[in-house]
């Protein structure tokens, strides 16, 4: 690539989490003397799981004028791919590596709405789909491996499904395991008398229609078609 653009190996500097404060102040340094930098990533987008944001961070506050320019994104390409909700979704990335820490930061995420994004090596993969099932249950996922790349795969089912998979076989490549929200236990015995009674309540509470509407479908197992008609009558 850099053959390419003529760009010469020698005005390229490395950058990683451990380059240290001297590294960023060279950069910054470079920036203000009225040169161009392209902050580039080996793979993925820069500042994404990156520690490219660190300069990101002193550019904005030395008012240093910089843009970017959209690029690969495993965690998108991944969601898209899993064929769950992309309305709303959380970027995990790596969990702690420590597993009284990963552990803790499952059960915070375990309550979360939105589909979730993990990034994870192949060494640890297995144990993480484990500490999923346990703390979340067997919900929808999909696990997508070496994106855009030839060997590409795709894994899809529920948690179990792809632990069940990667048992079998040796896992390679980078990996984004994408997981279902936390979906409440819908309330399934009801009768129409209970959900007037639950909707006047709400509305004489000041919430508008339309966001009573979404209460009561967040509780009972309902048709949306059928709660219209029956607000309407109200």
């Amino acid at each position: 690539m850099l053959q390419k653009h003529g760009i010469l190996k020698k005005n390229t500097i490395s950058y990683q989490d451990f380059s240290g404060e001297s590294r960023i102040r060279y950069i910054i340094e470079t920036l203000e003397a009225g040169k161009n930098i392209a902050l580039v990533s080996e793979s993925g987008t820069p500042a994404i799981q990156d520690p490219g944001f660190k300069i990101i961070q002193e550019c904005i506050e030395k008012n240093i004028p910089m843009t970017v320019i959209p690029g690969p994104n495993a965690a998108v390409s991944a969601l898209v791919l899993s064929g769950l909700p992309a309305y709303n979704f959380l970027f995990a990335g790596f969990l702690p590596k420590a597993k009284a820490k990963m552990k803790n930061k499952l059960m915070e995420l375990a309550l979360f709405p939105y589909t979730l994004i993990f990034y994870e090596s192949p060494n640890r993969i297995k144990t993480l789909v484990e500490e999923l099932i346990g703390k979340f249950g067997d919900r929808k996922a999909s696990l997508v491996r070496e994106i855009t790349k030839i060997y590409e795969e795709t894994i899809r089912g529920s948690l179990s499904t792809i632990l069940s998979e990667i048992a079998q076989r040796k896992i390679k490549g980078e990996i984004v395991l994408v997981v279902e929200g936390y979906k409440k236990d819908l309330i399934k015995n009801f009768s129409e008398e209970d959900i007037t009674r639950e909707l006047i309540k709400l509305l004489k509470q000041g919430i508008s229609k339309k966001s009573a509407l979404k209460i009561i479908l967040s509780r009972y197992d309902i048709d949306k078609q059928k709660l219209y008609n029956m607000a309407t009558k109200i």
